[in-house]
């Protein structure tokens, strides 16, 4: 029963970590669909493809899950190989996280 709450857990928080990359990136981004999720040691990594407003069009994104401590961080691989680089976007406590989401300025309401 324990492994089933930590899966659930996992998923919803690799849910609302896909959700805030959205919103952080404006309301013109398209559904993020991850590539790959890997879970083990307390830790949950989502990889899918880059931002339609990256600066690099091969770009990677990788979100980083600390289950136990609540972090998360969101990176970017940019760059043609072999010279690629992970680039930090954005990360920290996730409470951190979703307290200034809240915050953000939202656009003009529709007529």
């Amino acid at each position: 029963m324990r492994s089933n709450s930590r899966i659930l857990l996992s998923i919803s928080a690799l849910c609302i970590g896909a959700l805030i990359l959205i919103q952080l990136g404006g309301n013109h981004q398209p559904v993020v669909h991850g590539d790959m999720i890997v879970e083990g040691g307390g830790f949950t990594m989502l990889t899918m493809g880059g931002r339609p407003g990256a600066r690099d069009q091969d770009a990677h994104s990788l979100i980083l899950l600390d289950n136990h401590g609540g972090w998360m961080m969101a990176y970017e691989l940019v760059g043609a190989r072999p010279k690629r680089t992970i680039e930090l976007l954005d990360g920290g406590p996730m409470e951190r996280l979703f307290e200034r989401g809240r915050f953000l300025p939202r656009p003009p309401a529709g007529p």
